[in-house]
């Protein structure tokens, strides 16, 4: 098989197969987060099919930076398989353990790889793979979870334009910003610390944390309480943060498609879940200023390579659903697309 996909890869690059990067990267982009390469023949031909047009690479493996060889390898996969690519690069550690970011409140980052370090790795992948990657994201979670200052983020994000000035930085928030307190709010949030926001909306796993708690196995019309919030949830989402970005800046929804496998029946997302989430969560996004051409999707987590965990991968019936959100937010923006 590796033979096989070497003279895909070289194929590829004989007819020049690049995605092209560009303002509509972003606002177009789909994608599902996954802990390493999809780089099975099942797997990226499911993933393609289901209109995704763009993948998460990680620069650690296995707990240590990826070896120049691996980066040379995946970013020639993703570029001829016409994908952009989202970069992460691990900057923070997590200083105290509880069990499980669900129920964890106790997190906070500290500073852990030094400035050098991080341009030498920049510089690394830009090397590789400068044409496909879209961006770069350094939080691995909420923020606010994490505790990761403004000055932190800014200093990260000055880094990473110096080194690459034209990929893009993201920032994460999510349901632990919900009812920050405004000292909180300025000490984790500023649009001037990040090109694009991730903005987690998880809300079978930790909707309790806002304030509500849904459970589907005991709700007399689930559909609609999902519904009721996601509508409450990015409506104040938008009025608390969203509403501070600045011209050309995408707030990027992040979809829950996971679910831990001792969640109980009523806390696993459904196929409708999904649906709802993507399309009731995207046009609630585009009522808000300066997200009205704001077309993309992404979602969280694309298999269970992480123990304990389940996404897309192993249901067939969320990634169905993907699918049709996908190509409806094709159609609604006009068959704009990286894949046709």
């Amino acid at each position: 098989m590796r033979r096989q996909l070497w003279r895909f890869l070289g194929l590829g690059l004989i007819l020049g197969f690049v995605p092209v990067l560009g303002a509509d990267s972003v606002d177009h982009m789909r994608v599902a987060a996954a802990d390493r390469l999809i780089e099975n023949d099942e797997e990226i031909a499911a993933y393609l099919a289901a209109q995704f047009n763009t993948i998460v690479l990680y620069d650690v493996e296995n707990g240590l930076p990826k070896n120049e060889e691996r980066i040379a390898y995946e970013t020639s996969f993703a570029r001829a398989h016409g994908l952009h690519v989202l970069l992460g690069k691990p900057t923070e550690v997590e200083t105290s353990q509880g069990k499980g970011r669900v129920r964890s409140l106790s997190l906070s980052a500290q500073a852990s790889v030094s400035d050098d370090e991080i341009r030498d790795r920049l510089s690394l992948w830009s090397h590789y793979g400068h044409d496909v990657v879209i961006g770069v994201f350094f939080l691995h979670d909420d923020a606010f979870l994490i505790h990761a200052s403004v000055e932190r983020q800014q200093r990260l994000y000055a880094l990473s334009h110096d080194t690459v000035p034209d990929w893009a930085v993201f920032g994460i928030i999510g349901e632990f910003g919900f009812d920050a307190t405004d000292d909180d709010v300025a000490r984790y949030f500023d649009p001037a610390a990040f090109d694009h926001l991730f903005v987690l909306m998880y809300p079978l796993n930790i909707g309790e944390v806002t304030g509500v708690h849904l459970d589907s196995a005991i709700a007399a019309d689930p559909d609609e309480d999902m519904r009721a919030y996601v509508r409450r949830y990015v409506v104040h989402m938008g009025e608390k943060f969203l509403s501070r970005l600045h011209r050309g800046q995408t707030a990027i929804l992040v979809i829950q498609a996971f679910a831990y496998d001792v969640e109980s029946i009523g806390r696993v997302p459904r196929p409708s879940d999904i649906t709802i989430e993507t399309t009731v969560g995207n046009d609630a996004l585009r009522s808000i200023a300066g997200q009205e051409r704001n077309h993309s999707l992404a979602y969280f987590l694309w298999d269970g390579s992480r123990a304990g965990m389940f996404g897309l991968w192993q249901r067939a019936d969320w990634i169905g659903r993907a699918d049709q959100a996908n190509r409806l937010e094709q159609l609604r923006s006009g068959g704009v697309g990286i894949n046709p």
